[in-house]
C-alpha cells in the first residue's frame, strides 16, 4: 500500500474523525479555562472590596455608637446608680414637724443635684428603691430632675436653670435647704463627707466622658478607623489612598457633643449647723465656693449633649447614608484595561440609630441603645 492510500485510509477512519475536531477544539477549551480563571479573579476582587467597605463602615460607625452609648450612660444611669447607694438615714431634729425617713440620697435629689429614674419621682429614696427596673425592650428610662428642677437643662439645647422662688442669687443649690433645716446633715460629719463624695462622683464622671470623647475623635479623625480596616482587608491600594471616596462621605458625619459644666463658684450646699453631742441645732446655712481661690474657677461636669449640627446628622444617619467606593481590578492575561472600561465600584448603606423618632438618645432622657446596621 502506497503512502497516498495510507493517508486516505487514515483520514477516512473513525478515529481520525474524532481526533481532528479535538485538535481543533483544544484552543477553544484553553481559552474557556482562561476566561473562567479571569472571571474568578474579577469576582474575588469584587467580594474582597465589598467586604472591606462593609467592614470599614461598620467599624467606623461602631466607634460612634460606642461613644454615644457611653455618653448616655454618664448622663444619667452612672451617677444615679452611685447616688442611690447613699442610704444613710438622717436623724430628725426635735423641732421637726415632719419625720419622714430621709436619707443622704434625698438631700441631693430633692435639690436637683442629679436626675432619677421614674416613675416614682416624688418619693425620693423610697421611690428609687421601689421603681421597677426598665425592661430590656424599654425605649424610655425616664430620667428626670426632682419636681421640675433644672427644667432649663432638660432640653436638647440646655440653658441655665435657677429656681425663681428662692433667694440664692443665681447659684446652683446642690443640697436641699428644707431637709437641712429639719434633719441633722452636719457640716462636720455626715454632710461634709457626702458633699465630697458627690463632687468626686461627678469629677470622675466628667473624666470618663473626656476619655471617651478623646478616643472617639482620635479614631474617626480623617476616617482613620475606616481607612485602616479597608486597607487591611484589601491590600490592593496604598494605605493613604484606600477608601478615599467613601471616607469623604463618612467625614461629613463626625458627631460632636458639648459638656454642660457648672463652675464651683456657682454652687451652694446647705448643711446643718450642728454641735457635737447636741440634739438641737440652728437652721441650715449655706456653703459657697465663690470665695475659694483654689476651686472657684474650676467646673463640675453635669452631662453632655449633642450640638445642633450633630442632631441633624443623626437624623440622616437614622435613615442611612450610602457609601460608594471605586476600585482597581487586577491585570488579566488579555491585556485589557477592565478598570478603565467599566469603572467598577462597590457600595453599601450604613445606619446609626436608637429607638427614638429624632434619633437623639443622648440628652435629655438618656438611654444607651444606639446600634449600627450595614446593608446593600
Amino acid at each position: 500500500m502506497n503512502l497516498k492510500s495510507m493517508i486516505k485510509n487514515t483520514v477516512c477512519s473513525r478515529r481520525a474523525q474524532v481526533l481532528l475536531p479535538a485538535v481543533m477544539l483544544a484552543p477553544i477549551f484553553m481559552l474557556l479555562i482562561y476566561l473562567l480563571f479571569e472571571t474568578s479573579k474579577l469576582s474575588m476582587s469584587k467580594v474582597r472590596e465589598q467586604f472591606a467597605l462593609d467592614n470599614g463602615a461598620y467599624s467606623q460607625m461602631s466607634s460612634a455608637s460606642g461613644f454615644l452609648n457611653a455618653v448616655a450612660q454618664v448622663n444619667g444611669p452612672l451617677p444615679y446608680r452611685v447616688m442611690v447607694t447613699m442610704q444613710n438615714r438622717l436623724r430628725a431634729k426635735e423641732t421637726a414637724e415632719d419625720t419622714k425617713p430621709y436619707t443622704v440620697f434625698d438631700v441631693f435629689y430633692k435639690a436637683g443635684a442629679f436626675p432619677s429614674i421614674g416613675p416614682n419621682y416624688d418619693l425620693g429614696t423610697n421611690g428609687a428603691i421601689s421603681n421597677p427596673r426598665p425592661s430590656p425592650q424599654s425605649t424610655d428610662w425616664g430620667f428626670r430632675y426632682y419636681n421640675g428642677k433644672r427644667a432649663g437643662w432638660m432640653k436638647e439645647e440646655p440653658q441655665d436653670s435657677f429656681d425663681e422662688e428662692d433667694d440664692d442669687g443665681g447659684l446652683y443649690v446642690i443640697t436641699d435647704k428644707e431637709i437641712a433645716d429639719n434633719y441633722f446633715f452636719g457640716a462636720t460629719q455626715l454632710g461634709s463627707q457626702a458633699i465630697t463624695n458627690y463632687a468626686i462622683i461627678y469629677i470622675r464622671t466628667g473624666s470618663i466622658y473626656a476619655s471617651q470623647e478623646y478616643v472617639y475623635k482620635d479614631t474617626v479623625k480623617d476616617s482613620r478607623m475606616f481607612r485602616q480596616s479597608y486597607y487591611l482587608n484589601t491590600r490592593s491600594c496604598r494605605k493613604s489612598e484606600c477608601g478615599r471616596e467613601a471616607a469623604r462621605t463618612l467625614d461629613r458625619f463626625v458627631l460632636t457633643t458639648k459638656p454642660f459644666e457648672v463652675p464651683f463658684k456657682q454652687l451652694r450646699f446647705y448643711v446643718t449647723a450642728d454641735f457635737q453631742g447636741s440634739t438641737r441645732s440652728s437652721g441650715a446655712y449655706a456653703i459657697d465656693f465663690k470665695k475659694s481661690t483654689n476651686i472657684a474657677d474650676q467646673k463640675l461636669f453635669q452631662f453632655a449633649y449633642l450640638d445642633g449640627s450633630s442632631r441633624s446628622k443623626l437624623r440622616q444617619l437614622a435613615r442611612g447614608i450610602t457609601l460608594k467606593q471605586k476600585y482597581k481590578l487586577p491585570a488579566n492575561r488579555f491585556n485589557i484595561d477592565v478598570t478603565q472600561r467599566y469603572q467598577p465600584y462597590v457600595r453599601n448603606t450604613v445606619s446609626l440609630s436608637c429607638p427614638r423618632s429624632n434619633n437623639n438618645c443622648v440628652w435629655p432622657n438618656p438611654i444607651s441603645k444606639y446600634s449600627v446596621k450595614v446593608g446593600p
